[in-house]
């Protein structure tokens, strides 16, 4: 703490300071009572220890002059003097001083006032922090009653206005010093009969008895004016012992309020009236989505039946194949099988003679015949040429009964309609299959590349994606006039699985890129297409809320681009916006 001396006596002034200094005060020194006084209008000082009897300005005279002073704080006074009359320290006290000591001066008793001080000084301060705090709440609390559109009003007990904001004072050319004091339910201050003012007073009057708070509602009804309706909430404000000692009253006119809950209730009627109206149309939408839904799914089955139907022909000619080399090697085998039971006849005739004559011997001429005979059997029907041919029949036949098994698999597979339900499927296995559906489309046109990446097994809907590898497939092979190349590529990218099937045709033109997605569009001539296959491609890949892509060239080919998510469609993904300039998002 900083503490100035005020000490004529060098020797008196320098043990002082070193005391003090020793404590961890700050101290500032005076040999005059002027020179102090100059010194305190300077600094902030807290404390002051004075000499009583000083030259140009006595201890006193110092006192009053710093109790004269505009300084915004505190300064605990302490004068030492070795007069010790009851006068002389009543006039020390009557001069603004706070305490005194008496002279010689002892340490301890030093120290002890100049803690008195010091205590005080703090609590000075403290209370100067609090009050400042208080300030300012009560500054802040009235800028947020005053900006309140409610009207309010305190009251005591003799129902005089203690305070009152300026929504309560607003249009009667008051502030609030004309009104702190005055009775509060004037007619004046209240824009309402009398009646009505009488009957709020005496609720409020009340409250100071009950110490309950209450909600009071009054009716204004005036001649020729609309009724209105104004709302009272009296509240009680109470001292530290819980006795109710002013009352607050916050007014509101809530007439326009009634008027909009009325408004709000009628516009809610309203509402669900449409509400109700709006369920029945989505009841009837819910209906119509369901038909459309059958409706669609019976559209792709038919494509894809129609897309199998136009494959008939290549397909059963895949599977004649097989079936030919089948039966002309069952052909075979059947006079095999003769020749074999011939020579194994000729064998039973030979066992036979050599039984008959096991007791008396066999006839060794006999014998010898049978046996040229045979031998010159095997050696007409070619015997050792037949054994050595069987296995070959049997594993070719073997090889073309799998190769139509495998392609009556396939159709099944791809043309199923009871399984179109989500699983998991190997994206690449799907191609192979399809291929082996559509070679019969593509062996004439096109060398296959493939470029098959190391796929993860994908949830997806297998039977529809067939559908849309065949219609790709399939328009590529259109697309190729005489001899060309189709390449398929397939990879997994950020979570998707990439199909890539680029063909070196004919291309689409620009104009029609936009357009090759539409439902019945087609550039092929009359009977020999839908326009139905892409848009069907389309909805499928949407339906797995994939991506699809189309590039091309006129003259230098086509490449189509789908990205399928390897955890499959998600009820919470949005579906895709249809693909504008032939690109699918």
């Amino acid at each position: 703490m900083d503490i100035l001396i005020a000490e004529d006596d060098e020797t008196s002034l320098k043990i002082l300071n070193n005391i003090l200094i020793k404590q961890g005060h700050r101290v500032l020194t005076a040999t005059t009572g002027q020179q102090a006084w100059d010194i305190f209008q300077r600094e902030t000082i807290p404390m002051v220890i004075t000499d009583w009897l000083m030259p140009e300005m006595s201890g006193l005279a110092l006192c009053k002059n710093i109790r004269d002073s505009q300084k915004g704080h505190y300064t605990y006074i302490i004068v030492a003097t070795g007069r010790n009359e009851k006068g002389d320290l009543l006039e020390v006290l009557k001069h603004g001083a706070d305490d005194y000591i008496l002279k010689p001066i002892h340490v301890e008793e030093l120290l002890a006032r100049v803690k008195v001080g010091e205590r005080i000084s703090k609590l000075e301060i403290k209370h100067k922090d609090l009050a400042q705090c208080l300030i300012e709440s009560r500054n802040k609390l009235r800028v947020v009653l005053d900006s309140l559109p409610e009207k309010i009003v305190t009251i005591d007990a003799d129902a005089c206005i203690v305070s009152a904001n300026t929504a309560f004072l607003k249009g009667k050319g008051l502030n609030f010093s004309q009104t702190a004091g005055v009775p509060c339910f004037d007619n004046r201050y209240w824009n309402m009969p009398a009646a009505n003012i009488a009957n709020v007073h005496g609720h409020a009057l009340d409250i100071f008895h009950s110490g309950a708070p209450r909600f009071v509602y009054e009716t204004i009804a005036e001649p020729g004016r609309q009724k209105r309706r104004l709302e009272f909430n009296l509240l009680p404000v109470r001292d530290d012992s819980g006795t109710v000692y002013q009352v607050t009253i916050v007014s509101k006119d809530i007439t326009d309020d009634l008027q909009r809950s009325e408004q709000i209730k009628s516009l809610n009627r309203e509402l669900q009236k449409a509400l109700d109206e709006v369920q029945e149309k989505n009841a009837e939408l819910v209906g119509t989505l369901a038909r459309l839904q059958e409706t669609q799914s019976q559209i792709l089955q038919s494509e894809k039946m129609a897309s199998i139907g136009q494959l008939a022909a290549g397909v059963a000619h895949e599977i004649n194949n097989p079936v030919g080399f089948v039966s002309s090697n069952l052909k075979t085998l059947t006079d095999y099988q003769q020749n074999i039971g011939q020579i194994l006849s000729e064998y039973r005739q030979f066992i036979d003679t050599v039984s008959s004559a096991k007791d008396s011997g066999p006839d060794r001429a006999e014998m010898d015949t049978l046996s040229a005979r045979i031998q010159e059997k095997e050696s007409e029907l070619d015997i050792a040429y037949i054994l050595e041919d069987i296995p070959g029949l049997i594993h070719e036949s073997r090889e073309g009964l799998d190769r139509i098994k495998k392609i009556v698999m396939d159709l099944k597979n791809f043309s199923h309609p009871g399984e179109d339900f989500l699983k998991l499927a190997d994206i690449n296995q799907n191609l192979e299959s399809t291929l082996n559906i559509v070679w019969n489309e593509l062996k004439y046109k096109a060398t296959i590349t493939k470029d098959y990446g190391d796929l993860p097994q994908v949830k997806c809907y297998p039977q529809q994606l067939n559908q849309v590898f065949m219609n790709l497939l399939v328009n590529a092979a259109q697309a190729i006039e005489n001899q060309g190349q189709i390449h398929i590529i397939t990879r997994e990218i950020g979570g998707n699985v990439e199909i890539v099937v680029t063909d070196t045709g004919q291309g689409i033109a620009a104009k029609n890129l936009s357009r090759i997605f539409d439902p019945f569009f087609t550039t092929k001539e009359v009977g020999k297409g839908t326009g139905l296959g892409l848009n069907v491609t389309y909805n499928i890949v949407k339906k797995h809320h994939g991506a699809i892509d189309v590039r091309s060239e006129p003259g230098k080919g086509t490449t189509f681009t789908i990205r399928i998510p390897v955890g499959g469609p998600s009820a919470l993904s949005p579906e895709p916006e249809k693909p504008r300039n032939g690109v699918m998002p």
